[in-house]
């Protein structure tokens, strides 16, 4: 087989936005939601290897205020996307769930959230490449983002990209992993600072 055959497409990096509001400790907090993708590329040829795929909640701001944090947040693994976190903690909806009790089956129901982080930060969720929307483009492999070194690596580089793209270099950052995303968050931040 040719390599340019076994290529994957590279899909150009798009979003999708909608606006919403959550009441978060007494206040309305006014937001755009963005699905989007970022890509990623390789050390070598410097070619897209990887679409990495993000869901963002960005409040509204006054104009000249100083720039607001932005928290970029992702489950462990392996296998895992940001779903968990997304749906289920800190987002401005989430599955809506009895707190004791195991929850029901399907159809599920989206409900503000009041504990949502808007209110404090703006919020990215990112799912690794391989889980969730995220996959290896072009050339990528799963090998190439699957291990500690590579998963770090692509991590940085969608972030740096998010932050790029998104004119977010003046704003404070944040890390929140789940599970193994602990982990991965104390050495992603050494990277990121390098």
């Amino acid at each position: 087989k040719s390599a340019k055959k076994d290529d994957k497409p590279v899909p150009p990096e798009k979003t999708s936005a909608s606006s919403g509001s959550v009441e978060v400790g007494g206040r309305t907090i006014r937001y755009t939601a963005t699905a989007g993708n970022v890509l990623i590329r390789d050390d070598k040829e410097n070619k897209p290897n990887a679409s990495v795929f993000y869901v963002a909640y960005t409040a509204e701001r006054a104009r000249g205020a100083a720039p607001r944090p932005v928290t970029f947040f992702y489950n462990g693994g392996p296998g895992s996307p940001s779903v968990w976190l997304h749906m289920g903690s800190v987002a401005p909806v989430r599955v809506e769930s009895a707190s004791a009790q195991a929850t029901a089956p399907p159809p599920y129901h989206l409900a503000p959230n009041p504990y949502s982080l808007i209110d404090r930060s703006d919020l990215v969720f990112i799912d690794a490449v391989g889980t969730g929307w995220s996959t290896p483009v072009g050339k990528g492999k799963g090998k190439d983002f699957w291990g500690v070194d590579q998963d770090l690596d692509a991590f940085a580089k969608a972030i740096t990209r998010y932050v790029t793209i998104n004119h977010r270099w003046n704003s404070p950052k944040f890390l929140f992993g789940e599970s193994y995303g602990t982990t991965r968050s104390a050495a992603l931040v050494n990277k990121l600072q390098g």
